[in-house]
């Protein structure tokens, strides 16, 4: 029993004298306080920095990307520092490699479930008890328009790195390597990201999406690819945003055949993205 003991002193030594980072691992309920812990620090962070926007404000035309930026690595630094690990492995993620066939797939798994997303996040009422955190939630988005460069530099570039960094590369990894069963870690994945954007239009939007983006990365262990789907769908929401000059909750409206027939394809699109990632079901979650 001693000799055993000692190994395991020695090994905690080595893994210690070689700088070995701890494996990224962590309960649902640890993953729910560490994301709150990381968002409260990101809107503090980035609260603090575009200050001064307030009171000058062609200074958002800066502050607006650099609140950001800095809000969400503040975000990661937390994160990595409650986890005790480091960057190492989601620099690895990223490289990940993988298929033009998975990229394909991936994309029709995101586009195909627009409609019911467009469809749900419609039904959520803009008056009423809502009608208050409606005007908020317009607000932010019109800043956008004053700002074009910045808000494209935030919603097109900086969210799809960082926040996938933060939720599918931190968050849902931890708990996947700690054997949270798959379909909870990323349900609760989903729910997460949805609570992140603060506003019940987003959260169904977003949250659904987070399921999507959970799903891509659990099946290929790609970080990568979650980014370019949160790219593409970024991208589009901010297009329509310039195009319409202002916040459209019903861009367009689908028929109930469109969301049903979309849907449909977007089922099939999981399974043959399931069938085509089978091999790395089986690899070990690190």
């Amino acid at each position: 029993m001693n000799n055993e003991k000692s190994t395991y002193q020695e090994h905690l030594e080595i893994e210690k004298q070689n700088n070995i980072p701890k494996k990224l691992s962590f309960s649902a309920l640890q993953a729910l306080l560490f994301s709150f812990v990381a968002i409260v620090t990101w809107q503090i962070v980035g609260g603090i920095i575009t200050v001064p926007g307030f009171f000058y404000k062609p200074l958002n035309h800066v502050l607006l990307p650099l609140g950001f930026l800095g809000g969400t690595i503040a975000a990661i630094v937390i994160l990595l520092m409650l986890t005790q690990t480091k960057v190492a492995p989601i620099i690895q993620d990223i490289k990940r490699k993988f298929t033009i066939t998975q990229v394909i797939l991936a994309i029709a798994c995101w586009v195909c479930f627009l409609p019911l997303v467009e469809f749900f996040t419609s039904l959520i009422p803009t008056d009423g008890p809502f009608e208050i955190i409606y005007k908020l939630f317009e607000e932010s988005f019109k800043m956008m328009l004053d700002y074009k460069i910045a808000g494209f530099i935030m919603v097109c570039i900086l969210a799809p790195i960082f926040e996938e960094i933060i939720f599918r590369g931190i968050i849902l990894k931890g708990m996947l390597n700690f054997k949270v069963n798959p379909i909870t870690a990323i349900l609760i994945n989903g729910f997460i990201f949805g609570c992140a954007h603060m506003n019940p239009w987003q959260f169904i939007g977003a949250g659904f999406l987070g399921v999507i983006f959970g799903y891509i990365y659990y099946r290929t262990r790609s970080l990568f690819l979650p980014m370019l789907l949160h790219f593409l769908n970024n991208a589009l929401s901010f297009s329509f945003m310039m195009i319409y000059g202002e916040v459209e909750e019903e861009v367009f409206q689908p028929s109930i055949f469109l969301i049903g027939g979309m849907t449909v394809l977007g089922i099939v699109a999981i399974y043959l993205f399931y069938k085509n990632t089978n091999k790395n079901e089986q690899l070990e979650w690190n």
